[in-house]
């Protein structure tokens, strides 16, 4: 028997070379999740938000996990000689945090408090028999912005799903839920989001062809708690577990809830532990309050010294607190439990905190930007009005989460104004941090731009591996909105429409997450290797000690100097993670500039080539805008030039805000081009434009210059 870790592409090759092999798969999935958190659209891999948390939609995988909950079942599912898979894993777990940053791993199908995440449901339907059990499972829950456009996942062991909002149908998938059927096993809805009832059906099909239904689950809309709800998950002799929820004022789950709650225990019983799933909670798990996370919190029970009644109490801020009343007893089963809840008067008075559950972005005059509508307000709104922190934190971003060119932007904890830069589609996004130092609270807009033209991607400001546009070979997300190459083969990842200006760069810095201490070899292209026109600028070689899912910098200078709109292209043949990459900008004061690069050229008589511009004579000006010198200065100025005159005299006028100084170049005949160098009158600093003078009598070749 061949135990494969996450390599379910060998399966079919090793049982052609092996038929006698039994396959399996010893680890297979670690695709992360975190209960009830949803990070759109479907169709971007986004490994982590702001919010540290990943998308239990499915679009959060690792670089080596499955690519999708779907290959993860049918891969193994349609291929007889498989024996069966591992998940990893079945609970999420503390230690091996992946992503990073965080106290314990995502890959679980249940959280560390032992709540189901969505995707538990899909091995449900995959595992078990619609006959004897029949389920269905939509996802997510319904509370988003107005008008947001959000992807809604139903699974079913059933044949047939049907999706209704407020009772009208949006429409039947069939399943492929049998072995070799194929790979739809999840039905995929994108609808703009309305107030109301989203309900999933799943259809059983008849031997006449009739649907019979067989299951049904609703997901409603809700409003901020208003009373908290305990209930029984499961008890054994040793430990009962308790479901802490909250209901709306109209009686329905609020399923995002965060709101804080104090558990006490009274009776025969005690207090041994309180969790939330939230891999990003510090709290202590032995606490006496936690908050809610995605609108739930266990509390765990454990029997006194003596048998007899417990009472847990749940209480929290401005909301109608809840009694569970239970008794261990001997041997008691859970059947036998008997409880009661009881209502608390509202609690008023105290300091404790009110977390954000929401932020509501309202669009002032809708979210299509034009020529006539460049500017646009949005509203916001924190939920519920009695949060302790309203500050409210705006961006605007790709559907990747990386900040986008397309907009600026100023905003308020009420109001943000934005103005459109150029065509596209962003993302308009208001977080909160709701009391704590990380983002807890997500809240999205889709926005339009049209007419405006294109925008290019600033490669002088950190571009993030997630925004390439095109890859050969296969790709994965990486951590911080990187971009994951292939293990095996020779991977491409393209960026376009780079605007490196006319001054442009050849100086890269890349941070690099590196899986070993080894070299590696990366190569860098202007344009795409193997198309027209593409060239190698950069055979780079990258070796560090490795350090476990840290991104570490390394700076190269490139061949070529890329200026204007450029595509790059990142060729690798070894397994990295590629966080990014920024360019410095070529400060042309201190850059080599060759002649031909003239921002303006006028005169009687001069012949431009490719680097030197020849033949120059009477009244000719060179013009050269943006000489740049940063934080520097330059006190001297080399000329690589030509002349048979004795000497040839130029004028170089230095101007800055409507000031300009000159100074005078003796240029000496020279029988071919040669460098000569002149000490400025005072140093230059800044930036400023350039200009050549040659004055009645000039004969000149001129090549290129520079200043030091």
């Amino acid at each position: 028997m061949a135990g494969y870790n996450y390599a379910e592409k060998y399966y079919e090759e090793h049982h052609r070379t092996h038929p006698d092999w039994v396959i399996y798969g010893s680890e297979t999935s670690s695709i992360v999740h975190s209960r009830g958190i949803y990070h759109f659209p479907m169709s971007a891999a986004i490994l982590s938000d702001d919010d540290r948390q990943c998308s239990a939609l499915g679009n959060s995988a690792t670089s080596w996990s499955a690519r999708s909950y779907e290959d993860c079942v049918t891969m193994d599912r349609d291929m007889s000689f498989s024996m069966g898979q591992f998940l990893w894993t079945g609970f999420d777990y503390i230690g091996e945090p992946t992503p990073y940053r965080t106290k314990n791993s995502y890959f679980g199908q249940l959280d560390t408090a032992g709540l189901p995440k969505d995707a538990y449901y899909v091995w449900q339907a995959a595992w078990t028999d619609v006959h004897t059990a029949p389920m269905v499972h939509v996802f997510p829950y319904w509370d988003f912005n107005r008008g947001q456009l959000i992807d809604v996942r139903v699974v079913s062991n059933a044949d047939v799903v049907e999706l209704y909002l407020n009772g009208e149908s949006l429409g039947r998938q069939e399943l492929d839920n049998r072995p070799g059927s194929g790979s739809h096993i999840i039905a995929g809805y994108q609808i703009p989001y309305t107030e109301g009832r989203l309900t999933a059906r799943g259809y059983l099909k008849e031997p006449d062809g009739a649907l019979k239904q067989v299951a049904e689950e609703t997901r409603h809309s809700f409003g901020n708690s208003a009373k908290l709800v305990i209930d029984m998950d499961w008890c054994s002799d040793g430990l009962a577990y308790l479901i802490i929820s909250t209901l709306d004022q109209d009686g329905y789950p609020v399923e995002n809830a965060v709101d804080r709650v104090r558990v006490s225990v009274t009776g025969a019983g005690r207090l041994v532990g309180l969790d939330n799933g939230d891999s990003t909670d510090e709290d202590s798990y032995q606490g006496l309050s936690r908050r809610l996370f995605s609108g739930k919190l266990v509390a765990i029970i454990a029997p006194g010294q003596e048998p007899g009644d417990i009472e847990v109490r749940a209480e929290g801020e401005g909301l109608m607190g809840a009694t569970y009343s239970f008794s261990f007893g001997d041997g008691i089963a859970s059947s036998e439990l008997y409880h009661e809840n009881t209502e608390h008067e509202i609690l008023t008075g105290n300091a404790d905190e009110v977390p954000v559950r929401r932020i509501t972005i309202s669009p002032e005059a809708g979210v299509i930007f034009d020529e006539k509508h460049r500017e646009l307000g949005f509203g916001a709104s924190v939920e519920p009005s009695s949060a302790t922190d309203k500050h409210v934190i705006w961006r605007a971003i790709t559907d990747g989460g990386v900040d986008t060119n397309l907009v600026s932007l100023n905003g308020s904890d009420e109001r943000a104004l934005v103005r459109a830069l150029g065509d596209g589609h962003f993302r308009l996004r208001a977080e909160s941090m709701s009391g704590t130092e990380d983002i807890r609270v997500i809240s999205e807009l889709e926005c339009e731009i049209t007419g405006l033209g294109p925008a290019f991607l600033d490669p002088y400001s950190f571009v993030s591996g997630s925004l390439y546009t095109r890859c050969i070979g296969e790709v994965g997300p990486g951590n911080e909105r990187g971009v994951a190459s292939a293990r095996d083969g020779e991977t491409v990842i393209i960026f376009d429409d780079l605007d490196f200006g006319r001054a442009g760069s050849d100086r890269i810095t890349m941070p690099i997450f590196a899986l070993d201490d080894k070299e590696y070899s990366i190569k860098l292209y202007r344009g795409v290797p193997g198309e027209e026109g593409a060239a190698l600028i950069g055979d780079l070689r990258y070796q560090k000690p490795s350090i476990w899912n840290t991104y570490q910098p390394e700076t190269w200078d490139l061949t070529e100097r890329l200026v204007g709109r450029q595509t790059l292209s990142v060729a690798v043949d070894q397994k990295f993670h590629l966080k990014g990459f920024s360019f410095e900008r070529f400060l042309k004061g201190f850059g080599l500039i060759n002649a031909a690069e003239a921002d303006a050229i006028y005169g009687d008589s001069f012949v431009k080539g490719e680097k030197a511009i020849t033949g120059i004579g009477n009244n000719v000006s060179l013009e050269y805008t943006d000489i740049d010198f940063g934080e520097r200065s330059a006190t001297s100025l080399t000329v690589k030039g030509h002349t048979p005159n004795t000497v040839n005299t130029i004028h170089a006028l230095l101007e800055r805000d409507g000031v300009s100084r000159r100074e005078i170049l003796e240029f000496k005949h020279s029988e071919d081009y040669e460098e000569q160098s002149f000490t400025l009158s005072e140093p230059a600093t800044g930036s400023f434009k350039l200009t050549f003078v040659f004055l009645p009598g000039s004969n000149f070749d001129l090549e290129s210059f520079r200043f030091s």
